[in-house]
């Protein structure tokens, strides 16, 4: 079985989101699938999070994949996926965050042969993969930073980064980590893949060396160090940052294959599928 990854997807930056077409999307990812028609295309889609911010577009899309490329898509969500980026979605969504994503894994969930992880394992041809959307927590800082006290970091995260303004429904960066570290109990000893939105990896080798050293590396990461360390995984696949990235610890393979914004992908022509063979 051959597992396809890539995460951000961020497609309301690559289509409007009312002018989406399976032409237009089938002829953009085709090439990316494909890398430009040199390579065959997999088995199972995984997507680390951060489809979009349209939860109708963001279906429809994926539709589009099942039906053109893929077997399955496996996926979970990221920290845009909770984003309520205008009047209309604050109003059918009353400014709850949560009531977004809760729409959004109903709509996935309902379609056949597509997964959104919310902590539960799936079982596809005998191997079996699990998932969480997870969250980043204050493991970085206290590692590199340990001046900073919470209240500190919450300041940090109100000042950097959008989700402190966009998610509605919390008020400290750390609100949902505790949630998604629950779910990650309930499947890390009972998967051969996992998937989440974010790094489980706060040791700085396994970031890029342009961010390095500095504290909000906190909110791209966290320590997830329990888990694979005592985990069934042999792969952990992840988003969230948007460079790809690749690592080995404790023998579990992690990979990282983010499309990103259009000025990082340059219109997906510099982006690489990654994949992995998986057996029984």
């Amino acid at each position: 079985m051959t597992v396809d990854i890539l995460s951000d997807l961020h497609l309301d930056f690559y289509f409007k989101p009312h002018l989406t077409t399976a032409e237009n999307v089938t002829s953009f990812f085709e090439l990316i699938f494909t890398d430009d028609k040199t390579r065959e295309i997999g088995d199972i889609l995984f997507i680390a999070g951060d489809i979009g911010h349209y939860n109708e577009q963001n279906i429809e899309v994926l539709k589009i994949f099942l039906k053109e490329f893929y077997k399955h898509i496996v996926c979970v969500l990221g920290n845009h996926d909770y984003y309520l980026v205008d009047s209309e979605s604050k109003y059918t969504f009353e400014n709850d965050s949560f009531k977004r994503v809760e729409d959004m894994r109903k709509l996935i969930n309902q379609e056949e042969n597509m997964y959104c992880l919310d902590g539960e394992v799936i079982e596809i041809e005998g191997i079996k993969f699990g998932g969480a959307d997870s969250w980043y927590d204050d493991s970085y800082v206290k590692m590199y930073y340990p001046q900073f006290d919470s209240n500190q970091i919450n300041l940090l995260w109100n000042g950097n980064i959008n989700d402190s303004r966009l998610i509605k429904g919390i008020s400290r960066f750390d609100d949902i980590t505790k949630l998604e570290i629950q779910k990650l109990e309930e499947i890390y000893q009972n998967c051969d893949v996992m998937i989440t939105h974010v790094n489980p990896s706060i040791d700085e080798e396994h970031i890029n060396e342009k961010y390095h050293n500095s504290p909000i590396n906190t909110f791209f990461t966290f320590d997830g160090s329990k888990f694979y360390k005592n985990g069934s995984m042999k792969y952990w696949v992840f988003g969230h940052t948007h460079d790809a990235i690749e690592y080995e610890v404790e023998g579990v393979n992690f990979l990282c294959n983010p499309l990103g914004y259009p000025n990082e992908s340059q219109y997906g022509d510099n982006i690489k599928m990654k994949s992995f063979e998986i057996l029984l």
